[in-house]
């Protein structure tokens, strides 16, 4: 990953990209990465993470052995008369806040996870991607830092350049592209080096995923933790050429099988194994999934199901994994004393620091802070005037109806 440019890390979801990533991170905020940065421990920002903050990313940068003291999550706070949220960051428009934030961290890697999901404009458009992804390249440059942008394969094709969502912007606008798979023959999780403009060496390397308990105020928390093996004579390449073997019907079946996977990866690792269902059809959509696509995955799926249900207090429709959970990420174990014990007060005021712009606040959150607790006011739900149909997940009005219903009637 080299140092003031950008690098992509792209693969199938539940491929360990993210885990790999975070362990790399972890070595940087201690001082222990080999590199340019050895011996001098610096800041990391992460920008919308896939996992919730509090109950998933901040244990898996315990596991991995990240001094949290520099590690910050970014975010955009709003506030007005009557309404008072957050939300994450959209490039090319909020470019500047970012910057603000790696002279407030001193940061030296940024991470967007996943990055078609934090772009304004179309990510299969070369010029969208170049005007969200320019900006902050120039960034890395200017501050001497690594941007690296986690992205999902698509579904179809065999080749490791064409594998990847989204406009070939994303592999040529970069210096760096690594890609990942798992050898279902061997076990083997694979990085590939697909794209190095600054070395001779696309060499594989090999690595694996163990489960790891942490303990939190909340309980034990079983997360994911990256251990490097070192190099390996198997491609990305190679694995993706034998699952394209089969013809159309078992492409088909790939592809259909792939959605299931990445809907049932990206609820495990949610709190609960539960998220807003318009959540889980974005981040599909911007690893190449169709809404049906997932749609369909999420209703296909059978061991374990998936269930869609209204939110509590009417906040829109949720996808919710009705079995346990089973794998790397499980939801904490709280005993009944700390089910007892009232929730802490960790409210964005207490975030490192705020900068106003314009009536919007960014908050710099340090990893040992989690955010704040959703409000408990109850929200009446309503049906969309539009089409009346209670689970459209992508029609803006359901959203806007779901999260403020007393500004429409049906």
């Amino acid at each position: 990953m080299p140092a003031g440019t950008a690098t992509t890390c792209a693969g199938k979801g539940g491929e360990g990209k993210t885990t790999l990533v975070i362990s790399v991170a972890a070595k940087l905020t201690r001082g222990t990465l080999e590199g340019d940065y050895y011996g001098k421990p610096s800041a990391v920002i992460i920008v919308g993470p896939e996992d919730d903050w509090g109950p998933v990313m901040v244990p898996r940068f315990i596991a991995a052995g990240a001094d949290l003291d520099k590690v910050f999550q970014v975010a955009i706070r709003t506030v007005s008369e009557n309404w008072e949220g957050e939300r994450e960051l959209r490039f090319p428009v909020d470019t500047l806040m970012m910057e603000q934030a790696i002279q407030q961290t001193g940061a030296k890697m940024i991470v967007l996870d996943p990055a078609p999901a934090l772009m304004q404009g179309d990510m299969n458009k070369v010029q969208d991607v170049r005007q969200a992804m320019g900006p902050l390249i120039a960034l890395a440059q200017k501050y001497d830092l690594a941007l690296v942008l986690i992205n999902h394969f698509a579904k179809g094709q065999s080749s490791v350049s064409s594998k990847l969502s989204g406009s070939h912007a994303w592999r040529d606008a970069v210096r760096s592209f690594l890609a990942f798979a798992k050898d279902e023959d061997s076990g083997e999780r694979v990085m590939t080096v697909d794209k190095n403009n600054y070395a001779t060496d696309l060499g594989s390397y090999s690595f694996e995923i163990v489960s790891e308990d942490v303990e939190t105020p909340d309980g034990t928390v079983s997360v994911g933790r990256a251990i490097f093996g070192g190099p390996t004579d198997t491609t990305v390449g190679q694995i993706l050429a034998r699952q394209a073997v089969g013809g159309d019907d078992e492409g088909e079946q790939e592809d259909r099988n792939a959605a299931q996977e990445f809907v049932l990866d990206f609820l495990k690792g949610r709190d609960d194994g539960e998220a807003p269902a318009g959540d889980v059809i974005k981040a599909g959509r911007a690893a190449g999934f169709s809404d049906n696509d997932m749609k369909n995955a999420r209703k296909r799926c059978r061991e374990p199901k998936i269930a869609s249900r209204k939110a509590a207090f009417g906040a829109g429709w949720v996808w919710a994994v009705e079995d346990s959970l089973e794998g790397v990420t499980e939801p904490p174990k709280v005993s009944k004393e700390s089910k007892e014990s009232p929730p802490t007060d960790m409210t964005p005021s207490r975030h490192l620091r705020t900068v106003p712009t314009q009536g919007v606040t960014q908050g710099v959150i340090p990893a040992n802070l989690t955010p704040s607790t959703p409000s408990s006011d109850p929200l009446t739900p309503s049906t969309c005037p539009l089409h009346k149909e209670e689970d459209v997940h992508g029609c803006y009005t359901c959203n806007q109806i779901a999260q403020r219903p007393d500004l429409f009637t049906a």
